[in-house]
Parts: C-alpha cells; sequence; structure tokens
C-alpha cells in the first residue's frame, strides 16, 4: 500500500501545524519511505473539471477529487464533510481517518 498527496495538501496541512517539531514529524515519511509521495504534476484540468460538475468547489475540493481519480487511488481519507457525506463517485473510496483505519484493519484480517 502506497501513500500519495498532492504538494498542495502538504502545504494545507504544514499551515496548520504549531510547530517545526510536527512539521519534520508530517514530512518524516515522504522523505524516509519509498511507499509515501508528494505528487509535484499538475493534476490534468478534465480531471478537475469532473468535480466541478459533481458540484465541488473549483479552488481545492475539485482538485482533489481529480487529483485522486488521476493517480487512481483507492481511498481519499478526509475529515472534509463534502467528500465524506455529500461526493458520490465510484472512482475511490471516500472515508474520513478513523473509518479509513477500520477498512485496513479489515483488509488485513481477511488476507490472513
Amino acid at each position: 500500500m502506497s501513500t500519495v498527496i498532492p504538494r498542495l495538501i502538504t502545504l494545507e496541512v504544514t499551515r496548520n501545524l504549531r510547530s517545526t517539531l510536527q512539521i519534520k514529524k508530517f514530512y518524516l515519511p515522504f522523505s524516509h519511505y519509498p511507499y509515501a509521495t508528494i505528487v509535484d504534476d499538475l493534476v490534468p484540468y478534465e480531471f478537475v473539471n469532473k468535480y466541478i460538475e459533481l458540484g465541488l468547489r473549483e479552488k481545492g475540493d475539485a482538485f482533489i477529487g481529480g487529483f485522486a481519480e488521476w493517480q487512481k487511488i483507492d481511498f481519499l481519507i478526509s475529515d472534509n464533510r463534502h467528500f465524506v457525506r455529500q461526493l458520490q463517485t465510484t472512482a475511490f473510496k471516500i472515508c474520513d481517518p478513523n473509518s479509513f483505519l477500520q477498512q485496513i484493519a479489515q483488509l488485513r484480517n481477511n488476507d490472513s
């Protein structure tokens, strides 16, 4: 399993962290593990446009939805209620962090 996030999200997350130590902890997986990647490439507009048409805001939410589909991710993990409650897509599963951890645990148990 890999972790992929757009640079935009790293900027938003670090803007909300309070200390240099928190920022270092956030970036640790991306600097030490090959399964964690920050993507700097621009999301093709056709993906962003699709999520605008599905009702997400153009500036942020549609970009994230487009990124998720473009990168062919399995799970979009978010506390953003627009994603978790409102967006209907078959391109990826949308869940909050707790739900994601439960689903991963269940997948691991099924593999055992």
